[in-house]
């Protein structure tokens, strides 16, 4: 019994040959999930006591039902890359961000030498969605070995925008300021269909389009309000965020309100973690409203039922919404209220 316990402590402390290459090197993920058109920085291969240093070549990425070569992934595709870090609180102008950023043509996947890991660059928008299989060639001192499958790539179609909070208005009585507060006006009821008690948006993105986002804002009607219509909302002596708060650029016209952007994602991450994050409080004036409507009856998503109240209000606006990939988005605002006849 003193001989097998001694054999089995001379065998657990045989140290790793040099230039040993082990045949189980791996990922911690597998697979690994990618948002399409999104930056994804991986972790390195888990080398098992293999020695370093390694070089790692991609070799292969093949489509995981048919096993062909996915040639999307060794095309490259013109991308945004920062020179220098983006800062959005201080970099407020289109000068100001160019000469920070640059364009160059890149693949949608690179493999980092010495690590092995995998850099997923904005151009994996133009690899379709599905799973694949990555094979790479490894060599250390001992030599080289290829692995083939060592993991799998599960390419996701991203969620390009997404609500962080159910959009809605309340009320305010212009002549005194106080709220005036129905059931369900704070209430999300469809996901799907963006909409809540008060308003519904209606949001398009065209992926080739400058990075701006188009806000329109409509009655229940279909009329539309002017960009001047949507006012920031009071707080005290200052006010709260609006969109113009994230973006470097806003322009008012006469049909919506304009947010000129630097990058995806955007607000920027840097505002979650600052008061009210990335949430949009906006005031319309009863000098613009007819009249609004209020839920009477809630059972969604079977039936919701609106009544009418008169009086003309100032809508209490908030939202709170995020755009994961570049390009244009038109956000469609639709409000449960009837826009003043004759308003331009």
């Amino acid at each position: 019994m003193l001989l097998l316990l001694l054999l089995a402590n001379i065998t657990a402390c045989k140290k790793v040959e040099v230039g040993y290459l082990s045949e189980n090197l791996r990922y911690g993920s597998n697979p690994i999930s990618v948002d399409r058109g999104v930056f994804k920085l991986n972790t390195g291969i888990i080398p098992d006591n293999s020695t370093p240093p390694f070089k790692v070549t991609l070799v292969n990425v093949r489509n995981k039902t048919t096993g062909m070569r996915e040639e999307s992934f060794f095309k490259e595709s013109p991308i945004t890359t920062w020179k220098e870090r983006y800062n959005p609180v201080t970099d407020t102008t289109l000068a100001l961000i160019n000469a920070k950023r640059t364009t160059e043509n890149s693949l949608p996947l690179l493999v980092l030498e010495k690590s092995g890991q995998l850099v997923f660059t904005q151009a994996t928008e133009s690899v379709p969605a599905g799973e694949y299989l990555l094979d790479l060639e490894i060599e250390n001192s001992s030599g080289k070995k290829r692995y083939d499958g060592i993991t799998t790539i599960k390419m996701n179609n991203p969620v390009t925008f997404e609500h962080i909070n159910a959009p809605y208005f309340i009320l305010v009585n212009p002549s005194n300021g106080n709220s005036v507060r129905y059931p369900h006006d704070v209430d999300w009821f469809d996901v799907t269909k963006q909409q809540s008690g008060s308003i519904k948006f209606n949001i398009t993105r065209n992926a080739n389009g400058p990075n701006q986002i188009i806000l329109k804002v409509y009655d229940k009607n279909g009329e539309l309000f002017p960009g001047r219509a949507l006012e920031r909302r009071p707080s005290g002596n200052t006010f709260l965020n609006t969109m113009s708060t994230f973006a470097y650029k806003t322009t008012v016209t006469d049909t919506a309100v304009i947010y000129d952007y630097a990058q995806a994602r955007f607000p920027d991450l840097y505002w979650d973690s600052q008061t009210n994050g990335i949430l949009s409080y906006y005031r319309i004036y009863d000098q613009w409203i007819e009249n609004v409507d209020y839920v009477d009856s809630w059972n969604p998503p079977n039936s919701v039922t609106y009544k009418t109240d008169p009086k003309p209000y100032i809508l209490q606006i908030r939202f709170g919404l995020k755009f994961n990939l570049p390009g244009t988005y038109i956000c469609e605002m639709h409000l449960r209220a009837k826009k003043k006849a004759g308003m331009q």
